[in-house]
């Protein structure tokens, strides 16, 4: 019955984990469609996916800190609630405004059910068991990923944008009807401590990181000179936290956790590492396969297929694995894979054609797959079961937080090599011509080595534990 229970709320769980990567691929797949519809310019259109990812990383931290106090079930239940009603108001938006308005509601959903998954398996399996787990989570999210671009290619061109939209209905009010069938157990929510909300360090947290990722978002569409003091204002908060929740007596984020837990500031980081280098592969690869090499966009969402379908096969090995085996050297072996894949890419160049280009991908789809779950372990494992929310939310901003910073390098090195008229094109969606193939593979190559030397630092950091358990070693 206790197996029976376990797997019915990782069954839970993994919806959720799934629908948000899914939902922002296929917000990214609509944009061209939907500003055809509101005959939006690309500084408006843009703002559609932006407001999504923005409210991710902005909450994250705060939302674990609250499920920790107030309890996990509820806030995953209000997560698919939130994101439910901006997917709604996404239905009937019938302004640009409205619907950017609707995207950041469903972020927000999303910012409480990606926090809540992690911490809510994090307790429910034992540490020996808890690694597999976590790697069937992250198989949920790279199914998201994998499926995203074949569904979302095919209802962008044969239905109006707000399919894209429809067909989350069903999951997240299928997944919120599963909470309240199999999450009845009061073991999750046990762990709680009636403490004050922080209240003024939730709102300098908040705003620090809302302004850098606010930069980071910008600076994609305009250029990094001019926002810069959006980067100023986030890194002057985020000093100011630190020195507030050092001397507050309920903090919302405990600082100990980075300074006292080399294991927790170790994986966080390699994790932060690990998404600045990776994230930007699919921009770039797609920005490739349609705009140089002249792809349709279902024959490139093909192709970038082959990095997720190998995430989602290893995942659960290598949770497996780091159950037995513990977690430093799977995760190192991860990040060491991740490098090799991007030095391949840098010297093959994509002047050599598709195999070249497949056969990395495919490497790198391993090696991710090899480091994502054992990773996570590390994380989850290095804190008391009172903490997980806290630490699951701090996993999540470092992710979201590197994805964004990955599209704006990848973005800022391209732009040396390619006219921004293209850039702001490319981002839309709009480009009507090819690049040239030249000018593209410099800005390439240099993107490939950049993310090959932050894998091989994040190779090192993901050495740098403690080995006090199977979770952390």
């Amino acid at each position: 019955m206790v197996k029976d229970y376990k797997a019915k709320v990782l069954f839970v769980t993994s919806l959720g984990s799934f629908l948000t990567p899914f939902t922002s691929s296929l917000i990214s797949f609509a944009v061209p469609k939907i500003a055809g519809t509101f005959h939006s310019n690309f500084t408006d259109i843009v703002w559609i996916p932006m407001a999504y990812l923005i409210a991710l990383p902005t909450f994250m931290i705060l939302l674990g800190r609250l499920s920790d106090m107030y309890g996990r079930i509820r806030f995953y239940r209000i997560g698919f609630i939130i994101f439910s009603i901006g997917t709604l108001l996404a239905l009937i938006a019938d302004n640009i405004y409205f619907l950017i308005l609707s995207s950041f509601v469903m972020g927000f959903g999303g910012a409480l059910i990606g926090t809540n998954a992690t911490a809510i398996i994090s307790i429910v399996y034992p540490k020996e068991r808890r690694g597999w787990a976590l790697g069937i989570n992250a198989m949920s999210v790279y199914l998201g990923l994998t499926m995203a671009p074949v569904l979302g290619g095919i209802l962008t061109q044969f239905f109006p944008w707000q399919a894209i939209f429809l067909v989350n209905i069903p999951i997240a009010i299928g997944a919120l009807i599963l909470t309240f069938v199999y999450m009845k157990e009061s073991k999750i929510d046990e762990i709680k401590k009636k403490e004050k909300i922080d209240v003024v360090g939730s709102l300098i947290f908040t705003g620090s990181i809302f302004s850098i990722v606010l930069y980071l978002s910008l600076g994609q569409i305009y250029d990094f000179t001019s926002t810069v003091y959006l980067l100023s204002i986030g890194l002057v908060l985020i000093v100011v936290f630190v020195f507030y929740e050092r001397r507050t007596e309920s903090p919302m984020l405990d600082i100990s956790l980075f300074t006292a837990n080399r294991t927790f500031a170790a994986a966080n980081f390699t994790a932060f590492l690990n998404y600045v280098s990776t994230f930007s592969i699919t921009f770039v690869f797609s920005i490739f396969l349609q705009m140089v090499i002249g792809y349709p966009p279902f024959l490139a969402g093909i192709l970038l297929m082959i990095e997720p379908v190998l995430m989602v096969i290893f995942s659960p090995i290598s949770g497996k694995l780091s159950d037995k085996y513990g977690s430093r050297g799977i995760a190192f072996a991860g990040m060491l894979v991740i490098a090799v894949a991007f030095f391949i890419l840098a010297f093959a160049g994509p002047k050599d054609g598709i195999v070249s280009m497949a056969i990395p991908l495919g490497i790198l789809g391993v090696g991710f797959g090899l480091f994502s779950a054992p990773n996570t372990n590390s994380v989850m494992g290095s804190v008391s079961p009172k903490k997980v929310g806290v630490a699951s939310g701090t996993l999540g901003t470092m992710r979201f937080t590197g994805q964004l910073l990955s599209l704006a390098l990848a973005s800022a090195i391209l732009s040396v090599s390619l006219p921004h008229s293209i850039l702001l094109q490319m981002f839309s969606g709009t480009v009507k011509s090819k690049i040239d193939p030249s000018a593209f593979e410099n800005g390439f190559r240099i993107i490939m080595i950049l993310s090959g030397i932050l894998s091989l630092i994040g190779s090192y950091t993901s050495l740098l534990r403690t080995k006090r358990n199977s979770g952390q070693s």
